[in-house]
């Protein structure tokens, strides 16, 4: 019988949508110019969510991008910050932000070898709309290592990124990554973005005439959990479901817009920003810039590059074996993925992988989606 790639692909991923790895996703992959695959799978939600969420996937559902904030916003208006003269890679992080990590530069922040934890509980005692109150928070964190010596991925050095980059432009960063990146990449459906910030005005995100495009994401239900309601329920009272308002909880209770997370967008959108990246068309970006913000740190041990990630060199991470040493990309923890090789192993020109999903839906204790990350990625260099 003959090989059908795409099929294994649309298989794969329907697989995943029965396994209740996620409720449905979009896969894009783009090689050499072209898209090679571009498909919708399964529902926006699940049983357990409210009736109203069970409409197929189309390719223009809007999925929270949670992690993939750091690349593509933040990692790409740093970079823009260094293009511009605002800031160098060796400039010291600002006073206020330096007590959780002494000494550490931009570009420390970036390589995540700034001395910073990975993750705080700021959340559990704060209400959304005073971002200040986190950012205060995390000056008063103690370092967890020397600076420097090892690479620990931090959502609180990308939370001090996002705040730098406000104060070296002078402007909120919704608005920074608005004007800076998805206006000239063209990145909107008439006024409404296709990839940009969802800024929370209170408890509840006010209501968007983009939403029922939307995947949502956790659905804040104690029956749900029986074994104990977990610590971000209380900050997201009274939300029944996260829809349009950023998953991620440290982000939500700074009203949705972070350095580490916040940002919505689909497939298509993320696929221009990638490929801008790729093919040095952000406005500022160039090629020797890219390279050095592309090139794998000398920290000990680490696979992180300046903002973006670079494939496990013992195939056990996301990509598996299949991209080349020189690939970049990152994941999110709502179940998304992106991921750029300039020059895969098998010579046939450039490849973008990205899959958008929200596997955190009804819940983020449901199956490990690393298996059908790394199937994915083994099917998408055979299209």
């Amino acid at each position: 019988m003959r090989e059908d790639p795409h099929r294994d692909l649309f298989d794969l991923l329907e697989h995943g949508v029965r396994a209740g790895v996620y409720p449905g996703c979009v896969a894009l992959v783009w090689r050499d110019g072209a898209e090679v695959y571009h498909e919708a799978h399964g529902d926006l939600g699940s049983r357990e969510g409210a009736p109203g969420y069970l409409r197929a996937v189309s390719r223009d559902t809007v999925y929270d991008l949670a992690s993939l904030t750091k690349v593509l916003a933040t990692t790409s208006l740093a970079a823009l910050a260094v293009a511009e003269g605002r800031v160098e890679l060796t400039t010291p992080v600002p006073a206020e932000w330096d007590r959780p990590c002494p000494g550490a530069t931009l570009a420390h922040l970036l390589s995540h070898s700034s001395g910073l934890p990975a993750h705080r509980e700021y959340f559990a005692d704060l209400r959304p709309g005073r971002p200040e109150r986190v950012l205060d928070r995390i000056a008063q964190t103690p370092p967890e290592y020397p600076l420097g010596s090892k690479a620990v991925y931090s959502d609180l050095g990308f939370m001090i990124l996002g705040a730098w980059l406000e104060r070296l432009f002078a402007q909120p960063l919704d608005r920074l990554f608005d004007d800076k990146i998805a206006w000239p990449l063209d990145l909107h459906r008439g006024n409404v973005p296709r990839l940009g910030f969802h800024r929370q005005l209170g408890a509840r995100g006010p209501s968007s005439a983009q939403q029922h495009r939307v995947a949502p994401t956790e659905v804040y239900d104690p029956a749900l959990h029986p074994e104990g309601v977990p610590s971000w329920f209380a900050c997201r009272a009274p939300v029944r479901c996260a829809h349009y308002e950023v998953h991620d909880d440290n982000a939500f209770v700074m009203s949705g817009v972070a350095g580490h997370a916040g940002l919505f967008g689909d497939a298509a959108a993320v696929l221009e920003l990638a490929r801008a990246w790729l093919e040095c068309t952000l406005p500022g970006l160039h090629p020797s810039l890219r390279d050095v913000f592309w090139t794998l740190s000398k920290v000990p041990g680490s696979t992180r590059q300046l903002g973006w990630d670079s494939p496990s060199p013992d195939g056990s991470g996301t990509t598996a074996n299949v991209l080349s040493a020189r690939a970049s990309g990152h994941t999110g923890f709502t179940g998304t993925s992106l991921w750029i090789d300039p020059s895969p192993p098998d010579g046939r020109g450039p490849l973008i992988a990205i899959l958008l999903s929200n596997r955190v839906h009804p819940t983020r204790s449901g199956p490990p989606i690393l298996p059908i990350r790394q199937q994915f990625h083994r099917a998408a260099v055979r299209l």
